[in-house]
C-alpha cells in the first residue's frame, strides 16, 4: 500500500513538473523582443533585421549595426537606444533628417511597437513583439540573404555589401581587393559523374571559399561554378597570398560523395582599388579579365 502512495507521489510530482516546463515554455515564448526590420527602399536592404539588445546606429556607413543603400541617408544617420524596458530614437545630425511616423524629430523620442522610422526612401519599423515573432523574421532574413547551396551570402546581398565597402575604402583611402574565382573542369565533373557530384563539388568550393575569406571581407557564388569575393583593407600583394590559399586548399582537398572521388581546380582572377579601377563594376571587370587570363595560360593559377 506504501509503495502505491510512492508511486502515486512520484507521478504527480512528475506531472507538476511537466506542466511547470510547459509553463516555462510559453512565458520565454511570449517575452517580448524588440527588433528593427527593413520594410521599404533598396532591394538588398528589404528584410533586414536587427534585434535590439544593445544601441544600433543606422546609416550609409558599412561599419554601423544596421547600414543601408540609399544616397540619401547619411553615414550616421540615427540610432536607437534600449534603457530598460523602453527604446529611443535620436537623430544624429543626419543631413536630411529622420521622420519617425511621418514626424520630423528633434532630440530623442520614445518608440512604440509598430512605430516607422523613415530616412530618405527607406523605411525600418520598430517592433517589440514576442520572441517567437522576432525568430521568424531572423529565420527569414537568413533564408533569403543565404545561396542555399554553399551556404555564402546572397549575391544581392553581397553587391550591397561589396557597394557599401567600396564607399568605405574611397572616403578612408584605404585599398580593397576584389576577385573573380572561377573551378576547372565542372563540366568534365558534371559529365562523367551527373550533376549531384558537381553541386557537391561546387558547395565543396565554396564552403573552402567562405572559410578563408570570412574573416577578412565577404564572398558569393557569382553564378553556375563562379565566385566573387572582396576583401576590404588589403592591397594587391596580400591578395594574391589569399588567392592562393584558396586555390591550394582546393587543389589538394578530396572531393568525394556516394564513393566518387573527383579533383577539380580553380583559376582566380584579382583586381584592387584604387590601381585597377574606382567604381564597382570597373573593378569587378578588371578582376573578370585576370580570370580569363588565369584561363588562358593553364589554370590552376591566380592571376592579377
Amino acid at each position: 500500500m506504501a509503495s502505491s502512495r510512492r508511486r502515486r507521489t512520484l507521478a504527480n510530482e512528475t506531472i507538476k513538473l511537466k506542466v511547470s516546463e510547459v509553463r516555462d515554455s510559453i512565458a520565454r515564448a511570449q517575452q517580448k523582443q524588440a527588433a528593427l526590420l527593413v520594410i521599404q527602399g533598396a532591394e538588398s536592404d528589404i528584410g533586414t533585421h536587427v534585434v535590439l539588445e544593445k544601441p544600433v546606429t543606422i546609416g550609409r556607413d558599412p561599419m554601423v549595426e544596421l547600414p543601408l543603400q540609399d544616397e540619401g541617408i547619411s553615414r550616421r544617420h540615427c540610432r536607437v537606444v534600449p534603457e530598460e524596458d523602453v527604446y529611443f530614437l535620436e537623430d544624429l545630425k543626419s543631413t536630411n533628417g529622420t521622420l519617425l511616423n511621418g514626424d520630423k524629430i528633434d532630440g530623442r523620442k520614445l518608440l512604440n511597437a509598430g512605430d516607422r522610422i523613415y530616412l530618405g526612401a527607406c523605411v525600418v519599423k520598430f517592433t517589440n513583439s514576442d520572441a517567437l515573432e522576432v525568430g521568424y523574421h531572423t529565420q527569414m532574413d537568413a533564408l533569403v540573404g543565404t545561396d542555399d547551396l554553399t551556404g555564402l551570402i546572397a549575391k544581392r546581398r553581397f553587391d550591397a555589401a561589396y557597394v557599401r565597402a567600396l564607399d568605405a575604402a574611397r572616403s578612408m583611402r584605404r585599398p580593397l581587393v576584389v576577385m573573380m574565382l572561377d573551378l576547372d573542369g565542372l563540366k568534365a565533373i558534371n559529365d562523367a559523374h551527373g550533376h549531384p557530384i558537381g553541386a557537391h563539388t561546387i558547395a565543396e568550393v565554396g564552403k573552402i571559399i567562405g572559410n578563408i575569406v570570412s574573416s577578412q571581407g565577404a564572398a558569393c557564388r557569382f553564378g553556375g561554378d563562379e565566385f566573387a569575393a572582396f576583401l576590404p583593407g588589403t592591397d594587391k600583394t596580400t591578395g594574391k597570398l589569399v588567392g592562393e590559399s584558396i586555390r591550394a586548399q582546393v587543389a589538394g582537398h578530396k572531393f568525394e560523395k556516394d564513393g566518387v572521388v573527383v579533383r577539380p581546380t580553380i583559376s582566380i582572377g584579382i583586381a584592387a582599388f584604387p590601381d585597377d579601377g574606382k567604381s564597382p563594376d570597373l573593378l569587378l571587370r578588371k578582376a573578370d579579365e585576370a580570370l580569363y587570363r588565369a584561363k588562358n595560360t593553364g589554370r590552376d593559377r591566380v592571376n592579377t
